[in-house]
């Protein structure tokens, strides 16, 4: 066996094991048992190669043997004990043995009271068998979703190289000040034609960009208010449009912006005067195989320190993830899977708890405080703003365009943002 060999065999592995539909587990039984004779030709010849050993894993996992699941697990994190997501499958399989084995206890103490009509002592043993794996998967589906769905998630949180990914272009932003809404939309028709969502006779999405007003100015690229100002906000609309950032670069399906905006005073200058704040990714790839998007944005080490008042309160800057893209191109719903050094602003309610869905859009607003208004984006959308805690940082996305049956099934496609 050669390397190619090697990995061509992997990924068919791979694509076998993300395609298993939950409802058909156990028709496919026997295709499944023969997956650790494969699984161990890989491991004869790279022993220690962590992604064969965790398809190892998961394949106990798949036949109930949590014990073997564990042990594998293990050794993974012999080889790399910083791999939170073999110290993750560990609990995990602790906790499924342990549902699994107070389930059965719960069914052979049924049995015992209970007295079964003749017809069931005379069915074959596999049918009752069979039944009982049916049950067991059951309870896996509703109680363990994670374990049916979430292995693809688990693939994408491995992934720490993107040197082999597709560089996408990072278009500047640009200024839409009384530009017409057929000039914007042109704009944006040509930045979608080279983008990777290009298709024929595109035409921006009317829910989000419909209530776009001809001729208007938007909001500029001002980054911090000024204390005690008694203009006429004129200010606010200079230099490059904010929004374009995002409508100029529609492979960035999740974008950032800051609900808040900070006083220009203190310690906040040098968020004020930053070319980060601007909350341009500074580089944006995509790898084909697994549908994932890679941005990645600049921030310092002084920004973790700057405050602001939120409601009387003083917090950390807040940014807000936008999905005007994302809405633009369907997919308007989306779940964070994983976060690192990032901390949620709503503490409860929040889009790492559960499904949740971009309500953005564009439209004339008065917030700019400039004669007439400008176009800008709306809604503030508090559960989908964070802060960041340290650097790195990473938010990690999958999103959809019909809503899914849980927030475990794998995404149509898949988006990480890095800060670095």
């Amino acid at each position: 066996m050669n390397k190619d060999e090697f990995q061509s065999r992997l990924e068919k592995i791979e694509n076998f094991i993300e395609l298993i539909d939950p409802l058909t587990l156990d028709s496919k039984r026997g295709e499944i048992e023969k997956l650790i004779k494969e699984i161990d030709e890989l491991l004869a010849f790279d022993p220690k190669n962590t992604d064969v050993l965790s398809l190892k894993g998961f394949y106990y996992e798949l036949i109930n043997d949590y014990n073997n699941a564990i042990l594998t697990y293990e050794k993974i994190l012999e080889i790399d004990p910083n791999n939170e997501i073999a110290k993750q499958s560990i609990k995990d399989c602790t906790d499924y043995e342990k549902t699994f084995r107070n389930l059965e206890q719960r069914i052979d103490n049924c049995n015992k009271k209970f007295n079964p009509p003749p017809i069931l002592e005379k069915l074959p043993v596999k049918i009752l068998i069979s039944a009982k794996i049916i049950i067991l998967l059951i309870v896996l589906f509703y109680l363990f979703p994670f374990f049916i769905f979430g292995y693809h998630d688990k693939n994408i949180l491995k992934i720490n190289n993107y040197s082999n990914f597709q560089t996408l272009k990072v278009n500047p932003a640009s200024e839409y000040d009384y530009l017409s809404k057929q000039q914007i939309f042109d704009i944006r028709k040509k930045h979608v034609a080279n983008s990777l969502f290009a298709k024929e006779n595109y035409e921006p999405n009317s829910n989000v960009f419909g209530s776009i007003i001809d001729n208007k100015p938007w909001w500029g690229s001002i980054k911090c208010n000024q204390l005690n100002y008694k203009g006429d906000y004129h200010e606010n609309i200079q230099g490059p449009s904010k929004v374009s950032v995002q409508m100029n670069n529609p492979n960035a399906l999740v974008g950032l912006s800051m609900p808040y905006i900070p006083w220009d005073i203190g310690t906040n200058k040098e968020f004020c005067t930053s070319d980060y704040s601007d909350f341009s990714p500074i580089s944006l790839q995509y790898d084909e195989k697994d549908k994932l998007i890679v941005a990645k944005y600049k921030l310092t080490k002084k920004f973790l320190k700057l405050r602001t008042n939120i409601n009387g309160q003083s917090t950390r800057y807040v940014i807000q993830l936008s999905g005007l893209n994302a809405k633009d191109f369907g997919y308007d719903y989306m779940y964070i899977f994983d976060t690192k050094n990032i901390k949620m602003y709503s503490e409860y309610n929040n889009a790492t708890e559960d499904i949740s869905t971009f309500k953005d859009y564009i439209h004339l607003g008065g917030s700019c405080k400039y004669k007439d208004g400008c176009n800008n984006i709306s809604p503030m959308q508090n559960n989908l703003m964070f802060s960041v805690r340290n650097l790195p940082a990473e938010i990690n996305i999958k999103l959809w365009k019909k809503k899914p049956i849980n927030k475990y099934e794998k995404g149509d496609i898949y988006y990480k943002i890095i800060f670095n």
